[in-house]
């Protein structure tokens, strides 16, 4: 060996090799701190992102459900300016007429296989959301007030009553 070579005794070379293990070094610890906060960074955009997909779906859903209820007040609307066709149809049977049940029956078939359903059926069950009374007669006979005349026919549009049907009731 040579005067510029130093030599180092085997105790030395130990305790350097084992203080390194058990201190890390400032350049390990750097990378963990780095990874650490980027695992944070993508938590927080990947929560960011869940909600945003969230608040978009909620929104599509209530833009789809507007669209639908705006379509079906706007054919409710056209059905309700229909009804004194029907009705007309229907005060022209009752007067003799037989040429125009055709037409009333193509109106009627066309109308509910969309939505439309009739109400005030005599012998049916009275029923204030859809029948309005306009002469009641008490009767023994029945405890529930039923319909006994439908002075004017109702109608329902996909459920809801768009006018209810003029009746006599007893009961």
């Amino acid at each position: 060996m040579s005067e510029d070579e130093e030599t180092i005794p085997g105790d030395e070379i130990e305790t350097e090799d084992s203080a390194s293990e058990e201190a890390p070094s400032p350049e390990l610890s750097e990378d963990a701190a780095t990874i650490e906060q980027l695992q944070l960074e993508r938590d927080t955009y990947l929560s960011d992102l869940q909600r945003i997909q969230a608040e978009f779906d909620n929104f599509r859903r209530q833009a789809q459900k507007r669209q639908s209820d705006l379509t079906e007040h706007a054919a409710s609307g056209i059905v309700e300016k229909l009804l004194p066709i029907l009705d007309a149809c229907e005060a022209a049977i009752h007067q003799g007429a037989t040429d125009v049940q055709p037409i009333q029956m193509s109106l009627l078939e066309t109308l509910q296989t969309n939505g439309l359903a009739v109400t005030g059926v005599e012998g049916e069950e009275f029923d204030p959301d859809h029948h309005e009374a306009v002469i009641h007669e008490p009767c023994e006979e029945t405890e529930t007030p039923i319909v006994y005349e439908v002075m004017r026919s109702g109608y329902t549009w996909n459920g809801r009553t768009i006018r209810p049907a003029m009746v006599r009731v007893k009961g």
